[in-house]
């Protein structure tokens, strides 16, 4: 995709210069998909990982700016010293296991996770070029000399066959890649291409100098079916216990200190990540461990498994059409985001979300199956504000009565003015249950809201505005689980309008049924 310098900013702190080719700066479509990955690269927290600083959106030369990693990659250190063993081989797991849960915590898949992709600092292993190479799927999946995008000895199978990328694909490749720190050879070897691919698509893996804990969980890793494999969080989980990633960062970080992995020493063959279990069980104590772990101080949780996502780079199933001559209606627009015009003819715009879950099969002759609905979610979305004109709304319902949102939902609310609701509907007739004030609000802003059961009938609601906490509410007589979506409106007085750009919808949680 590019050359890569080295470089340094105005303090002194060397930097990684990553510098796209010209001949994919200069494809309009690839730049699209490039600015949605890069801006989604800077969202990952930094665990783990090589954190994106900045990057060159808008130029002719593309560019991104990361971390300068001091030390060699997984490869180099396995040529040069030998495998890891032991504490060195868990905390690598660890490591690279956390990096994959801020990576798709951010709704990125990295698709390219591979030794030469995988950094050996003093404090530990760091995960680099996450989140750019998706951007080559403006080519149809390969790049235009035929070749395919990521490395077919760490590539699941279900990438090989052209079917649908997801985070499971990440956990294929972390499986390949704890199999090769182990041994120093790919777990599907093989000297031409054809004969790898034939391997990762029908052989089973070949797993030297893995002890039993950790070959279980590779093995998991490397099931033919995503659907299957363990979630990285479930992997971090089978590691160390329910944590958070701060924990984890900080005892891989420890344990990586401690045995010394570019060193050649004896191997230290302890029960599956000794060490890491120590922080667990005092993070235990300490009673750090929640029903679930959050991405920061208040922020959105992490480590849940993603239902549905849509970045509206190409026209999917949204409904609407927008017209990009007049700028009106509702729908996919040629920038690769969705827009919706709130004004006079359209004040109000309730918009579910496609969300193409599979439906439950009934074991008696009878009606047609019921869909499954979500019930614990988290909803993300990018919203761009436009031109607005008088007073207007805007943000995500969840809980929506199917196929008429205006009985009952939860809307979670914000205005231009800085103002944030939460609004619970029912049978038609709305009423505030929570509100306050966002300070330094923008036209451009993240937004996640979280709709999850409570004890009895309650339904515990969230809101964060660019990472950060800004209303809670329970409502003891909860809503029943419904459809989710983007709200807008506007004062039906003629006169205010208002235009919502969407973009970068996803829905994390678990499902009912």
């Amino acid at each position: 995709m590019g050359t890569v310098y080295l470089g340094q900013d105005e303090s002194g702190r060397k930097v990684a210069v990553k510098v796209i080719n010209t001949e994919y700066s200069q494809n309009e479509n690839f730049r699209v998909r490039f600015r949605r990955e890069a801006e989604s690269a800077q969202r990952v927290r930094r665990f783990c990982t090589a954190a994106v600083l900045a990057a060159d959106l808008d130029g002719e030369q593309l560019y991104v700016v990361t971390e300068y990693v001091e030390g060699p990659n997984l490869e180099q250190a396995v040529e040069r010293s030998g495998p890891l063993t032991g504490s060195s081989l868990e905390a690598l797991a660890v490591g690279v296991a956390t990096a994959l849960t801020a990576i798709h915590a951010a709704g990125i898949v990295h698709r390219d996770l591979k030794p030469s992709n995988v950094l050996l600092s003093p404090v530990g292993p760091r995960v680099i070029d996450f989140g750019i190479a998706r951007a080559l799927d403006t080519f149809g999946g390969v790049t235009h000399t035929g070749e395919l995008v990521g490395t077919p000895r760490y590539m699941a199978p279900e990438v090989l066959r052209g079917e649908a990328i997801s985070p499971a694909c990440d956990v294929f490749s972390w499986g390949c890649l704890v199999a090769f720190a182990a041994s120093g050879r790919a777990p599907f070897n093989g000297e031409a291409l054809p004969a790898v691919i034939f391997q990762v698509l029908n052989a089973e893996p070949v797993l030297d100098n893995l002890e039993p804990q950790m070959r279980q969980l590779v093995l998991a890793a490397l099931d033919k079916d995503p659907r299957n494999r363990p979630s990285a969080q479930q992997l971090l989980d089978s590691m160390v216990g329910r944590v958070t990633p701060e924990i984890a960062q900080h005892t891989v970080a420890q344990t990586w200190k401690q045995s010394a992995p570019l060193r050649r020493r004896p191997a230290n063959r302890g029960r599956l990540v000794a060490g890491v279990a120590v922080a667990a069980a005092i993070a235990v104590t300490a009673g750090v461990i929640g029903v679930r772990a959050l991405a920061g101080p208040g922020g959105p949780p992490t480590g849940l498994g993603t239902l549905y996502q849509e970045d509206f780079t190409t026209n999917g199933d949204w409904p609407g059409t927008y017209d990009p001559d007049s700028g009106y209606g509702y729908g996919y627009t040629p920038q690769g985001t969705y827009a919706i015009d709130l004004n006079a003819d359209n004040p109000e715009s309730l918009t579910a979300a496609p969300i193409p879950f599979v439906a439950k099969q009934e074991a008696t002759p009878g009606p047609s199956p019921t869909p499954v609905t979500p019930l614990g979610l988290l909803i993300g979305v990018d919203v761009q504000t436009q031109d607005p004109v008088g007073s207007g709304e805007y943000g995500l319902f969840c809980r929506a009565t199917k196929d008429n949102y205006k009985d009952n939902r939860y809307e979670f609310l914000l205005t231009s003015s800085g103002e944030a609701r939460i609004r619970r509907v029912s049978g038609g007739s709305g009423g505030i249950i929570a509100d306050g004030v966002v300070e330094g609000l923008t036209d451009k802003l993240n937004l996640y809201v979280s709709c999850e059961p409570g004890e009895g009938k309650s339904v515990q609601l969230q809101m964060w505005v660019n990472g950060n906490p800004v209303l809670s509410a329970t409502d003891t007589n909860g809503l029943p689980s419904g459809d989710v979506g983007v709200v807008g409106r506007v004062q039906p007085d003629g006169e205010s309008s208002l235009r919502l750009t969407i973009d970068n919808f996803v829905l994390r949680g678990e499902l009912d049924g």
